[in-house]
């Protein structure tokens, strides 16, 4: 069970019912069992595969094999297919991982594998050091290694080049994100702070052959956005990272300092020719488990959106009103949360305790229905997952006359989940491919 508190919430038939479903998702995308399922040896070969295919790699071809990954997750996967390598001896010459939050693993389990322990949403000089050891690794490679790369979300942070990118990475990170950028325009800028982003690692690699296994958090899956796409051919120029500069800091007195620093990716695609990109992980595998899990406890489920993108208040309201009877709506993606106060939160405990506050004040009607939102790497921006909430939520409410309206004002929906109960505790075993939403309604 990924769910830790399962059983403190699963107080009502409907509750455990969501749950189940919950855990389901967290289940389909726990990065050792996915990992172990699409990274394989068998005789002279190893196999990666993806939802679609799976591809196969002559080992009398490679003279050495290296793992490197970085991003939320990579040092549970880099360990784990370090382990599957280990029968190779000598021609698995070695394994990076550079995370967020690591397990705590067992004495002699990491074997060859080095651990950096970085900082996010916003880098530091742990996550440049580890960045430029990367880096010296890669430039000992020829053109008979391999290099399998572990991208996962958080990688744009986590990745860092050099004491200038950092300096101005994070001016750009909390200038952008308080003015509303999108992710894509966020990392466009970030690429050309950089000389490891934006096909950067590439260049590094080249002449050795790389593969990326890559885990999506992004809406659309594209490669080249996730982690800043440091091992895809960039399409974005220079010009296109000033204007969005242009656009969000026209008065910001680091405007100039930062269009100056600004770099061109690398645009000779000789150093992506020997690069192969698979879609390892994504949101996807999580809410199809849940679909199915929902169809067995007879429901009729649909996926609304796996790109779901807008305002986190407004997500559940328009779900909650066209909801059927015995029905679950599907979805995955990544709202925004408007800061208007000073209180603590995430995305989606926000979204929920914005249904909550409308169904209070008699917007919304929670009659046999319960709506939740969540993490799939169990962290939204605090300890705890999401959370859920139904009638009993409303019924809590009254009894204890609190006032969700002033907690949403003060975007604290943190602490108005710890006074009514709801927030949705995880074990972070899980890949980090975005926020997972649904509704379910009872009822016959």
């Amino acid at each position: 069970m990924v769910i830790k508190n399962f059983k403190n919430l699963a107080t009502a038939k409907l509750r455990w019912e969501a749950l189940s479903i919950i855990n389901a998702g967290y289940e389909a995308i726990d990065i050792e069992k996915l990992t172990k399922k699409r990274f394989k040896l068998s005789q002279n070969k190893f196999l990666v595969s993806d939802a679609a295919q799976t591809h196969r790699f002559d080992l009398e071809k490679i003279k050495r094999i290296y793992l490197i990954g970085f991003g939320k997750g990579s040092s549970l996967a880099i360990a784990t297919m370090a382990k599957i390598l280990s029968p190779l001896g000598k021609k698995f010459s070695g394994a990076i991982a550079l995370d967020v939050h690591p397990p705590k693993f067992s004495k002699g389990k990491l074997g060859r594998v080095k651990i950096f322990v970085g900082t996010h949403p916003r880098p530091s000089l742990k996550n440049v050091r580890a960045t430029q050891y990367i880096v010296r690794t890669l430039e000992t490679l020829g053109e008979d290694d391999l290099v399998i790369y572990f991208i996962g979300g958080g990688g744009s942070s986590l990745l860092c080049g050099s004491e200038d990118e950092l300096k101005f990475s994070s001016l750009v990170y909390g200038q952008l994100t308080r003015k509303g950028a999108s992710i894509q325009e966020l990392n466009t800028v970030r690429k050309h702070l950089s000389l490891v982003k934006g096909g950067w690692l590439a260049y590094h690699t080249y002449p050795a052959q790389s593969v990326s296994l890559i885990v999506s958090d992004v809406c659309g899956n594209d490669f080249s956005i996730i982690a800043s796409g440091p091992t895809v051919f960039d399409k974005t120029t220079k010009k296109d990272a000033r204007k969005i500069i242009e656009k969000y800091l026209r008065t910001s007195a680091q405007k100039s300092a930062i269009i100056g620093s600004l770099i061109e990716t690398p645009k000779n695609k000789k150093y992506f020719k020997k690069a192969k990109y698979l879609l390892f992980a994504c949101n996807e595998d999580a809410v199809l488990a849940m679909k199915k899990r929902a169809r067995s406890l007879g429901y009729g489920a649909k996926i609304i959106s796996l790109a779901h993108q807008g305002e986190a208040q407004e997500l559940f309201a328009p779900l909650v009103k066209k909801i059927g009877k015995r029905e679950i709506l599907l979805l995955a993606g990544e709202t925004m949360v408007k800061i208007r106060g000073r209180g603590k939160g995430g995305r989606n405990q926000e979204a929920v305790l914005a249904a909550v506050a409308k169904a209070s004040v008699g917007q919304l009607k929670f009659r046999d229905t319960l709506i939740s939102s969540f993490s799939s790497d169990s962290y939204d921006n605090t300890p705890v997952a999401g959370a859920l909430a139904d009638e009993k939520t409303l019924e809590i409410l009254k009894k204890r006359k609190i006032n969700p309206v002033k907690f949403l004002r003060n975007n604290d929906s943190y602490n108005f989940f710890r006074k009514v109960g709801g927030q949705i505790v995880a074990e972070r075993r899980a890949f980090n491919v975005s926020d997972l939403m649904m509704v379910i309604r009872n009822g016959s």
